[in-house]
């Protein structure tokens, strides 16, 4: 249906959402096998943050590369997504003051960070939604792209998950937020050799 006054197209919101979640789902998973600099790898891939059921790592490993990739899509996609989070280098300042490293830091603020995020759709005024707090298309996009990995990774699988498929946000997310904190170090830090 045509608005006649203002010149514009009436458009159906779950059309819409369910279009933008395929695109931009459909363009991470094509750079799924992308490789990535070390540094990031190490951090995407640490298994002391095991973040869906202990048995799961491969299917963990591959929702961490989701989340990372949807937020690089992100960047090329929307220009609001070009802003770096403004609350992410106090974040991890204050992270690196009770960490070895840079890469540690970034590592457990983001861990720390998608344990607190809703297992479901999180609502804009959840101060506990970090998906919110990352410029771009907003935490509703996020967590149905989210939902479309993991219905495609779970697919892929020959056995039932240990597990609900709701906490596989988690690893997503984590991956998700490394790129969010890369874009956004301080200038002092570094994810590389920091010896």
């Amino acid at each position: 249906m045509t608005n006649e006054r203002a010149g514009f197209m009436s458009v159906q919101s779950g059309l819409l959402r369910q279009t933008l979640v395929e695109d931009i789902f459909a363009r991470a998973d094509e750079r799924h096998e992308d490789a990535l600099p070390e540094a990031v790898t190490a951090v995407l891939e640490a298994g002391d943050r095991q973040l869906a059921s202990p048995d799961e790592p491969e299917l963990d490993i591959k929702l961490r590369r989701s989340g990372y990739f949807t937020r690089a899509i992100e960047l090329e996609l929307f220009e609001p997504a070009r802003r770096p989070p403004d609350w992410i280098p106090d974040t991890l300042r204050e992270y690196f003051a009770r960490s070895a490293s840079w890469a540690q830091a970034v590592g457990d603020a983001c861990a720390e960070l998608a344990r607190r995020e809703p297992l479901d759709k999180p609502s804009p005024d959840d101060k506990t939604a970090v998906s919110w707090l990352v410029p771009g298309p907003g935490g509703h996009v996020r967590h149905y792209v989210a939902r479309r990995a993991i219905e495609q990774y779970l697919s892929d699988r020959d056995r039932p998950l240990d597990g609900t498929p709701a906490a596989l946000k988690r690893p997503w997310l984590y991956g998700f937020l490394v790129h969010a904190c890369e874009e956004a170090l301080p200038p002092e830090a570094t994810l590389g050799d920091e010896s």
